[in-house]
Parts: C-alpha cells; structure tokens; sequence
C-alpha cells in the first residue's frame, strides 16, 4: 500500500497462482511458479476506483537478466514504469518532459545537506576499481 499511502485504500484483492515447473524442478517442493495479485484502490479524494497488477515469477525462461523486475503505475496524469533488472525506472507525466531517472546507479542530490550516494551501486563500482587500482600498485 505504500504507493498508495494517503491517496487509496485496497477495497477488493484477488490472487492467482500458476503451480507445476518449481514442483518438477526442485524435487517435490510445494511452492507457486507464478503469482499475482490484483488490487482495487478507492480514491479517497473522489471516490473513484484504479487498479492495480502485481505479479512475480520464479520460472521466467533464459533471457537478458536472471530475473525480470518490473513494475508499472499508470494515473490519471502520468506513468511510472520500474525496471529493477535494468537497474532504473521512467516517469511520464502531464506537462513534463520525459525523465529516465536511475537513483539506485548514482545518487548527485545531497541529504541532509551531505553527499548521500556512496551505496549506489555507480559509487560502489567506481570504488571498487579504484581500490583494484590501488591493490595491483601497491604490488599486492
């Protein structure tokens, strides 16, 4: 309910689960391959109703990533599509341009006045060569 704090509230749920290939592959164990829920939010403004798709998969085929991560808003005024695999999300809105935004590769903003970007993982790669850098001239 987090994307929705303040805006809706879950008025209807139902849940699905796709059931077999994990069974197969794991030697008996009882698990979903696939789930998925949908929710439909009430407005709290206007009474109106959105809803939303949430799904995960463990059995997705070999593709480009181990596992495909996504997650998709679509409002009234704009979209949000999350692309945890490919490591950054869009935003689509009303009278804005279109932003490709990556917060989790590199963090420029400051909080609380101060650098906060060292567990990105941009920061966390640049130091990680850096430091090799410093490990083959140091003759280690």
């Amino acid at each position: 309910e987090w994307c929705m704090h303040g805006k809706a509230r879950p008025v209807r749920v139902t849940a699905h689960a796709s059931t077999g290939v994990a069974n197969r592959k794991l030697d008996g164990v009882e698990t979903e391959d696939t789930i998925t829920i949908v929710v439909d939010w009430k407005n709290f403004e206007d009474g109106s109703i959105g809803h939303g798709v949430y799904t995960s998969s463990w059995v997705a085929p070999k593709s480009d990533v181990h596992s495909q991560q996504r997650w998709f808003y679509m409002g009234q005024e704009g979209e949000v599509t999350v692309d945890q695999a490919h490591r950054g999300y869009t935003v689509a809105q009303d009278g804005a341009p279109f932003a490709s935004v990556n917060p989790l590769f590199w963090k420029p903003t400051p909080s609380a006045g101060k650098f906060a970007g060292q567990r990105t993982y941009g920061y966390i790669s640049f130091e990680a060569v850096l430091d090799a850098v410093a490990e083959v001239n140091a003759g280690r």
